[in-house]
Formats: C-alpha cells, structure tokens, sequence
C-alpha cells in the first residue's frame, strides 16, 4: 500500500513538473520570438527581402535565415545577419535572448548606439558589430558580460576614448577589434590587463600617447595593429621578451622615434612588420635578417642613415620588401635580387644608382612588383625583363633611362608600369596590360602602333618625354597622358571610338588642324587639355554632349569663330580655360548658368559685348580673367555676390563708368586688375574692406578723386604698390599725382 502511494505520488508530481517546464519552454520561446521581430520592425531598408521572403511568421524562428537554436531547448543560441545590406537601428529587445552566444550583424548600414540592454546576454561569446555606420561611445558595459571572447566593433563612427571598464575584468577576452573608427586619447594601461588577449587591433584612429611598456609583456598577444595613429615615443629595448608569439606587428603612419631595438631577433615568428612612415632613426638593425619567418617588411618613410644590411638577403621566407622615401644613397643593394621569393619590391623615392641586372628574371620568379621611381638609375631595362612572367607592377619614372620604346612594347603584361627606357630588343609576351606609364623621362622616337595590341590598357601616361606619333586607339583606354612631348600632326577622327576614355591630356605638342566632332561620343570624359597646340579652326559644339566634362583647357591655339552656345548647358563644368586664342563675338547667356563654375579664363581673344547682371549666378567662382578682349559698358553690380572670389581681372577691355562699389564685398578678393579701361570717378571707399587683398592695379584709365585711406587698402598701397605715398597727404593727392609720383 505504501509502494503504491509513493507510485501514485511520484506520478502526480512528474505531471505537474512536466506541465510546469512546458510552459516555461512555450513562454521562453515567445520571448525569443518577440525580440526577433522588434529587431525586424527597426530595419527600414532590406535590399535583399530577406525578412519578407525568409522570415515568415507561420515558421518556426529557428528556420528563419540568420538564426541558430539549440537542439534540446530550441533557445535562439546564434544570430548571423552579416553582410545582409540590413539598414536601421537595434532593438534593445535582443537583450531578451538570455541564450545567446554569437551576435554578428557586420557588414550592414546599422545606425545609432548599441542598446545597454546587451549587456543581459550573459552567454555571449562573441560579438562583431564591424563595417556598420554606429556612433556614440564604445560601450562600456561590455567589460561587464564575463563569457566574451571576441569583441569586434571595426570600421563604424565611435568616438572618444577606450573605456577602462572594457578592459577591468575580461579574462576571457581575445580578440579585441577596435580600428577604423575615431577614437582618441591614449592606449589605457588598463589594456595590459587582458591576460588571455590574442589580437589587438586599433590601427586607423585619433590615439596619441606613447605605447604602454606592458603591452609588450602579454605573452598571449599574437598580432599588434597600432597604426594609422598619432602615437609617439619610442620602442621597448626587449620589445619581444615578453611576447615571443608575437607574428603581425604594425606601428606605421605614426610619429615614433629612436632606434629600431637592436634585439628585434626575438621576434622569431613574426611575420609581418610594419613600421612605415614615423620618425625612427639610425641604421637598419642587421638583426632583422635572423627573423626566418618574415614574409612582409614596410621600413619606408623614416630617416634611416646607412645601407639596407646585407642580412636582409638571409630572409628566405620574404616576399613584400619596401623601403622607399628613406633616405638611401648610394648603390641599389644588388643582393635583393638574388631573394628568389621576393614578389615586391618598393625603393622607390631614394637617392640610388646603378642599373638592373640582366639575370633578374632568374633569380626572381615570382616577381610581380618592381618600384624604383625617382632614384638616379642609368642604363637600360635588360632585355631579358621579357621572361618575368608574373610582373604586373613596374615603377622606373624620373630616372636618368633614356632610349625609344620597342615596337614590341604592346605585349607587356603589366597593370600598372612606370618606366624610363626599353630597348628596342626587347620582346615581351605578356598580354594583359592595364596600365603603363612612361612619364618623366628622356624617351624620344616614334610612339610604336603595336602598343594597341595591349587590348586591355586602361592607362597610358607617357608626358614629359621627346616621343612622336600619334594617339594610339584602345577600346579599353581609360586615361592617356602624353603632356609636353612633340606629338604633331592632327588628333584622329577615330579618337571618338574611345568609349571609356576619362582624361585626354595632349598639352603642350604640336597638334594641328582641327579639333575633331567625334571627340563628342567621349561620354564618358571627365578632363580634355589640348592647351599649348596650333590647333585652329571652331570649338566643335559636339564638345556638349559629354555630359560628365568637368575640366576644359583649350587655351594658346589658334582656335576661332564663337564659343558655342550649348556650352552654358553643361552643367558639370569646373574649369574652363579657352584664353589666347582667337574667339569673336560674344559670351552666350546661357554661360552665366553654370553655377558651379570655378574657373573661367577668356583672356586674349576678341570677345566683345557688355556682361550682364546674370554674371552673379556663378556664386562659387574662384578665379576669371577677360583680360585683353574688347569687353566694353559698365561692370554690373552683381559681381559683389561672387563671395569665394580670389583673382579678377578685366584688365585690356573697354569698360567705362565708374568701379562698382560692390567690389567690396568680395570678402575673400587677393588679387583685382582693372587697368587699361575707361573707367572714370573714384576709386571706391569700399575696397578699403577687403582684407585679404595683395594685388590692386587700377591704372590706365580716368580716374580721379582721393586715394581711399585706412583699412587693407592703406596698407596695400603702403607695403606693396607704391611705398613713396606713405608721406604724402592722401586727402589731398589725387590719382593722377599718385601715377606721376610712382
């Protein structure tokens, strides 16, 4: 009978607990569920339909997209919404998901703060909220959740300092991902107390300060990411005693100094260093060639003295070596082509000679990468530069190379090359060239037709040389930069066919003829500058269909005829520059529309006519000169509008009357030349105002009156024009007595 009884008891209590733990489950899970679509009511832009098309309401949310329940209690345990294109705020209601342990939302447009109701998911392990547009503080309270191991918070807008409370109590922490936000004000020791942190990233902020000693003593940290800063000081003497694990080290684009620590060898598993741009001085430490394991070494931009050590030839394992902007003089170190893993090289910016040596392809045949720009190399480049067949990068511009370019050059598989001379031997087989650049140099001869066999070339800059020819015609060519060559003959018809061509730069040649109609199917043109030609004939009206044209320099031709009318319809000019040619008739109406225009150069043409009051919509407008035309009336008052003015001249015309009072309120004015006009009556007291004013040359006209006295005018006159006046009476002196004096 008691057995029974215990049965019977046993029984109503498992039924009662069973019940009991139901409906805990039911009601968890409804906590879960509702936290999720408050989360879904504060996304405003899905590009994807994700929530439309994935997170349906008749399914269970363990099968909506993104989220990860446990087996036993179906609890949401993980959320992966990244790279979503989600846009929106967070709900705090995330808070309620007391399962959670993986939260990753980056990659997304989320705005805003993160929630302080995150700080109850006391399961988190991790958190990456990286690549979002985020902004307030870095939250505190993340110091608080005891489970985290990885807290990334990259690339958003957080601002001010790293808080201490992050980095009390997080034994477990070991990722801390912080760079590329606006942080500022120093590294807190208190980072040294994160005794299992493996990954410290903070590069790409506003730190100052020196490094703390300790960080260099947590025998756990693996990588170090501490550039892009303005951090200062120097560098531990026993810089890796307490971090022998240490294989990312990355200090540059900061204002470090001192010495490299001669003791860096015990650095014995790095793999990358980085201490590029700061101030570090002395000698290269001939230690660094014992780091076996380094693949990737960036000492460039700091006031090294000496050579670059011969141990650095010892680095078996290294493939980036780039020292450039260093200081180096002196011989290149021939041993680093002898380095059969190097696939970079940057030496570029120094001060060293000598000249590339005929075996490079041998020993270097994984070489992709050659920059030694702006050195003082001779020579030529070996032919046997053909057999490096992996080489997309190669920088040789302003050298002392010189010679003419191959017929062969059209091959070269490079995406971007600076060079000074190739030998006519030369024969490269190497098809998929984007980007070759000759500027700079002494190149002379003939710019060889096989060129537009490189289908692919987007860029072609060769300025500055002694080459002639013509413009080659690439499908692909997106820039061609041939500026003060001795290019001749007329620009070709078929230039039109160059579809995706942004810059044409063709200044300073001897272009002749015309300027071809077809140039209008460059629709996708950005900057034409033909200046300096002997070009002639009319500014084809074609020129405005390119409707992306933001730069126009077609000045010292001999171009002639009216400035098309259409041309005020171009509402993307920035610049435009038609001086010293032999324009007539007058500046359309339609000009004064183009508002956001910020150079204007009409000078030394005949253009004639009065300019009107409209001359006032060019609100942004920097810099105009109609210097030497036959502009004729008076000057409209409207000009006073021109607000971000610095230079005005409409020296050499006909204008009459008197000079507007309005010129003063040109507030931002340096330089006005109004001389050899008809102008007449007083020069205005208002230019008194104009603060910023260096140049003032009012003469060759009528005028008459008192010189205008105090204010920047004063001392214009008195400490740049005409200093003698400083000892007459100026309410007496008339303008006359101040050019006679002069």
């Amino acid at each position: 009978m008691n057995k029974l009884f215990f049965f019977i008891t046993v029984s109503v209590l498992s039924i009662n607990c069973l019940a009991v733990c139901s409906a805990r489950i039911v009601h968890n899970l409804t906590t879960d569920q509702e936290a999720l679509v408050a989360f879904k009511t504060r996304i405003i832009s899905d590009p994807n339909n994700i929530l439309a098309n994935k997170w349906l309401t008749n399914t269970s949310i363990c099968n909506w997209i993104g989220v990860s329940c446990s087996r036993k209690w179906q609890r949401v345990t993980a959320l992966d919404f990244s790279y979503f294109g989600f846009s929106g705020t967070i709900a705090p209601h995330l808070g309620n998901l007391s399962f959670l342990g993986y939260l990753n939302i980056s990659s997304n447009n989320f705005t805003g703060i993160i929630p302080f109701e995150l700080s109850h998911l006391r399961r988190l392990k991790e958190i990456d909220m990286g690549s979002n547009n985020f902004t307030g503080v870095v939250p505190s309270w993340l110091g608080t959740i005891r489970e985290l191991r990885h807290i990334l918070l990259d690339n958003n807008r957080f601002s001010g300092s790293i808080p201490t409370l992050l980095l009390h109590n997080n034994s477990k922490l070991q990722t801390l991902q912080l760079d590329y936000n606006f942080l500022n004000g120093n590294i807190p020791q208190e980072i040294c107390n994160l005794s299992a942190l493996e990954y410290l990233y903070i590069q790409s902020n506003m730190l100052t300060g020196s490094i703390p000693f300790g960080i260099f003593n947590m025998s756990s940290l693996r990588e170090l990411r501490l550039g892009k800063n303005s951090l200062s000081g120097w560098l531990p003497n026993d810089i890796c005693d307490g971090i022998p694990e240490l294989t990312i080290l990355t200090l540059s684009n900061n204002q470090l100094y001192g010495e490299i620590p001669s003791n860096i060898y015990n650095c014995r598993y790095l793999e990358v260093l980085s201490l590029y741009n700061n101030h570090f001085s002395g000698s290269i430490p001939s230690a660094i060639g014992s780091l076996n394991m380094l693949q990737i070494l960036y000492l460039g931009k700091n006031n090294f003295i000496g050579g670059i050590p011969l141990e650095i030839g010892n680095l078996s394992n290294l493939e980036i070596l780039s020292i450039p902007s260093s200081f180096q003089i002196g011989p290149f170190p021939s041993f680093v082509f002898n380095m059969s893993t190097l696939k970079m090289i940057d030496f570029g910016e120094n001060n060293l000679s000598g000249s590339l040596p005929v075996d490079i392809y041998i020993n270097l045949p994984e070489l992709f990468g050659l920059a030694l720009d702006s050195n003082q190399l001779t020579g030529g480049i070996p032919a046997t530069f053909r057999n490096l067949s992996r080489l997309q990068i190669l920088y040789l511009y302003e050298n002392n190379l010189a010679g003419e370019l191959p017929a062969e050059l059209g091959n070269l598989n490079l995406v971007v090359f600076h060079v000074g001379y190739l030998p006519s031997t030369m024969g490269f087989s190497l098809p998929n060239l984007q980007e070759l650049y000759l500027a700079g140099n002494r190149l002379s001869g003939v710019i060889p037709s096989s060129i537009t066999n490189a289908s692919k070339l987007t860029i072609l800059e060769m300025g500055n040389n002694f080459l002639t020819g013509t413009i080659p015609n690439f499908a692909s060519l997106q820039k061609f930069y041939a500026s003060g060559c001795n290019i001749e003959g007329a620009i070709p018809a078929d230039v039109g066919n160059l579809s995706n061509l942004r810059y044409l730069l063709l200044d300073r040649n001897q272009l002749t003829g015309f300027i071809p109609s077809t140039i209008g199917k460059l629709k996708s043109l950005q900057r034409i500058d033909i200046s300096i030609n002997k070009l002639e004939g009319y500014i084809p009206a074609e020129l405005c269909q390119l409707s992306n044209l933001g730069d126009m320099y077609l000045s010292d031709n001999m171009l002639n005829g009216s400035i098309p009318v259409c041309l005020g319809e171009l509402k993307s000019l920035r610049y435009v520059h038609l001086g010293f040619n032999k324009l007539e008739s007058t500046v359309p109406l339609k000009f004064w529309n183009l508002n956001d225009l910020l150079l204007l150069n009409l000078s030394y043409n005949n253009l004639s006519g009065n300019l009107p009051s409209e001359i006032g919509n060019l609100n942004v407008i920097v810099d105009i000169d109609f210097s030497w035309n036959q502009f004729s009336g008076n000057i409209p008052s409207s000009i006073g509008k021109f607000q971000s003015l610095a230079s005005l001249s409409f020296a050499h015309n006909r204008f009459q009357g008197s000079i507007p009072l309005s010129l003063g309120n040109i507030i931002n004015l340096q330089s006005l030349n109004l001389s050899f006009n008809n102008f007449s009556g007083l020069i205005p007291k208002s230019l008194e105002e104009l603060r910023h004013l260096e140049h003032l040359d009012v003469s060759h006209n009528r005028l008459e009156g008192e010189i205008p006295t105090g204010g920047a005018l004063c001392k214009l006159y008195c400490s740049i024009i005409y200093a003698k006046l400083c000892s007459l009476q100026r309410d007496t002196t008339t303008i006359s007595t101040l050019w006679k004096g002069s």
